[in-house]
């Protein structure tokens, strides 16, 4: 659940704040009841850029995977 705090009240519970974060899973920091940043849980991204972009795999692009394979073939490398 979303939980919104000022920016003073946020910059009080930084000590917290990664408590706060298991609970409620994001923090919205309200400037003058306008939003100005989002906190959220850091998220392990794997180091391998393959990896990586098959974790972040958009359906209308092709598999990289499939490309890298294809320009080994095509550059005789295996």
């Amino acid at each position: 659940m979303t939980q919104y705090l000022s920016a003073k009240e946020f910059r009080e519970r930084i000590p917290k704040i990664s408590k706060d974060l298991e609970k409620w899973g994001e923090i919205i920091v309200l400037n003058k009841s306008k939003p100005q940043f989002k906190v959220i849980p850091f998220q392990d991204v794997p180091s391998d850029m393959l990896d990586r972009a098959a974790s972040f795999q958009d359906p209308a692009q092709p598999d990289l995977r499939d490309i890298e394979d294809i320009v080994h073939k095509l550059r005789g490398i295996s």
